[in-house]
């Protein structure tokens, strides 16, 4: 089998790009023949920004919720987020929630402006865009915001949510004309469903269908079994109207017993094809926290995998303010060059506490009452193949389009990637061997292969080839086929 990656960016969410090899040749001779060494598939942790873009600091804001949408609107920053209002000492009720609006040029410095949109207390001069009354009283919780390219003017904008009607949970959407002015759509998307999280709705336009990532869960019976948390997909051509969920990833056997996945922060991998990432908050119930993790699939519907246990964004330690946990929003943006930002909701208090009225701290006890920050990547850095020391790998036979190969590499002091190309039954490519490339070293994001100065391999393009790389102290993280 050929893979055929064209002119398509790789990236590794998992090894099927990479050839297996055979530990025994035929014959019986111990082989290593093209079988990978001294590499592994390495998740990595994001740079932590702190920094609030938007914090709890208007009177609709007694606290800010953890669940928010960040998107790059054509040069503008939006960023949708959930304020909670409810008098002192009581407890927040997930339906009363509302939707409130931020935008920034620069992704640093955010303003709230005044919507005139939702009355709060018998005024309109707010940043708030969707409550109670917008919904039909039905309530918004967990909320998503997209832009729809598919979409006529009016409605280029939507928004899905949670809400009741008639004592019956369901998925509700809204439409707007220019992400700010709401009309709720009145059947629901989904009735007589709980997805009593972050509902993730994009459209694709690959499959010129709608995809939704949903809360699902595994066995709950009211006062019987506490069930599982799990998270489930669907899709659909008419935004209106959506099949039932079907549950694509929940915690599994590696797990503890007490393991819920309580979000799912779904988006496909930037530039990517066939990539696409989950930024699930996996809740450990024993010690009622929330913590960030990573999964991979070459699919929406299916195929997702940790390629980590460990999370990428742990809960924070006693006094940081993080240490009821932390969930990953819904979107991932470039405001700097060369980096990607994920927006996060960090919580002080535990998941379960602010139902207990001893565990309600007063406002002015609390270290911060809800806040949206970020986490940050270097482009394409969520995953890698990485030698510690010193390894190598050899890709399956690909056939593909371009002139050069471009690498995103990064490399300690010491380190380099070398490349060498080579025929299916691995035989080296005269003038593209491991001695003739010029090592590349350093932070590099696009950095073109050369043997001896030379990079044109437009020669073997659409012919079966296979690719080796040799790395030293170094991480690779994608690589391209381009015209140069």
């Amino acid at each position: 089998m050929t893979y055929d990656i064209a002119d398509h960016k790789q990236v590794f969410v998992d090894w099927d790009l990479i050839e297996p090899g055979y530990g025994v040749a035929w014959g019986g001779v111990v082989s290593s023949w093209e079988m990978s060494f001294g590499i592994r598939l390495a998740v990595h942790p994001p740079r932590i920004d702190a920094t609030p873009l938007v914090a709890a600091d208007r009177p609709w804001e007694t606290f800010i919720n953890v669940y928010c949408t960040l998107f790059d609107d054509e040069g503008r920053f939006r960023l949708y987020y959930e304020p909670h209002y409810h008098p002192e000492q009581t407890q927040a009720e997930d339906l009363k929630a509302m939707l409130a609006y931020a935008e920034s040029t620069d992704g640093v410095h955010w303003t709230k402006p005044e919507i005139g949109a939702v009355s709060f207390l018998g005024s309109t001069a707010n940043n708030l865009v969707y409550g109670l009354a917008p919904a039909l009283g039905r309530g918004t919780h967990g909320g998503t915001v997209f832009k729809d390219p598919s979409a006529p003017a009016d409605e280029r904008y939507k928004y899905v949510h949670m809400g009741r009607e008639n004592g019956i949970t369901c998925v509700f959407g809204a439409t707007s004309p220019d992400g700010l002015h709401w009309t709720a759509i009145r059947q629901p998307l989904l009735s007589d469903y709980m997805s009593d999280t972050q509902t993730v709705v994009r459209f694709d336009p690959v499959k010129g269908r709608y995809i939704g990532v949903f809360r699902s869960w595994r066995g709950y019976l009211r006062g019987m079994w506490h069930g599982r948390r799990t998270i489930a997909y669907a899709e659909t051509e008419d935004f209106r109207n959506w099949p039932r969920p079907k549950e694509i990833v929940g915690p599994d056997a590696l797990d503890t017993a007490d393991a819920d996945i309580y979000t799912n922060a779904y988006t496909p991998w930037p530039g990517a094809a066939d990539a696409h990432l989950m930024f699930p908050a996996f809740y450990q119930r024993s010690r009622d926290v929330l913590e960030v993790h990573l999964m991979t699939s070459h699919s929406p519907a299916t195929g997702w995998q940790r390629i980590s246990r460990q999370p990428v964004v742990p809960a924070g330690e006693p006094g940081s303010g993080w240490e009821g946990g932390v969930y990953a929003g819904c979107g991932l943006v470039a405001i700097r060059p060369g980096e990607w930002s994920l927006p996060l909701g960090p919580q002080y208090h535990t998941h379960n506490q602010e139902h207990f009225a001893e565990g309600r701290l007063p406002l002015s006890a609390r270290p911060h009452r809800g806040y949206i920050c970020r986490a940050i990547w270097r482009q394409d850095g969520f995953t890698s193949l990485e030698a510690e020391t010193e390894g190598g790998c050899t890709t399956v036979p690909i056939t593909f389009t371009g002139s050069s190969l471009a690498l995103n590499v990064w490399t300690r002091f010491g380190g380099e990637v070398r490349v060498e190309l080579a025929e299916p039954k691995g035989e080296v490519v005269p003038g593209r061997s491991f001695a003739e490339c010029d090592p590349i070293s350093g932070d590099c994001l696009h950095k073109v292969v050369t043997w001896g100065g030379q990079s044109d391999v437009s020669a073997w393009q659409g012919k079966p080839v296979r690719l080796r790389f040799g790395l030293k102290r170094a991480r690779l993280h994608a690589l391209q086929f381009v015209e140069r």
